[in-house]
């Protein structure tokens, strides 16, 4: 795969990982909040619930409790994971919604040689002979 095409990849990988763990937090503010908050949010999508219900710090552990354990199982890097985190607690904590150029930002900050669970490992050298 081209490095362009890994890019892509990583960003759609991302998004969906983010855009998830928003969702779960949403969910639970929403939960917490009791039912006077429940029927005016049914209309938000419960990734954007953090927009309009402020989330405070101390929140945050709680309400991303378990957010990654679906991307940690595929085998995402922790070093993603942690970039992932970071951003999903940002965009919480701040009330700002999800954007993809804001996520494309964070992940220009990491290494490209992360390690992908879905790319063989070794040489690409070696791969192509294999292949032959």
């Amino acid at each position: 795969m081209d490095q362009q095409g890994r890019e892509a990849l990583i960003a759609g990988v991302s998004e969906l990982a983010v855009l998830r763990a928003l969702q779960l937090a949403g969910n639970r503010i929403v939960g917490k909040r009791g039912r006077s908050v429940r029927g005016p949010m049914r209309a938000i999508d419960p990734w954007s619930v953090h927009v309009h219900l402020r989330v405070e710090n101390h929140e945050l552990d709680a309400v991303l409790e378990d957010a990654w354990q679906i991307p940690a199982a595929a085998g995402l890097p922790d070093e993603l994971l942690s970039a992932l985190d970071g951003h999903a607690r940002t965009l919480l904590a701040a009330g700002i919604e999800f954007s993809r150029d804001d996520l494309l930002l964070t992940l220009s900050q990491l290494p490209s040689e992360l390690a992908l669970p879905w790319e063989p490992q070794g040489p690409s050298e070696d791969r192509h002979v294999a292949q032959q």
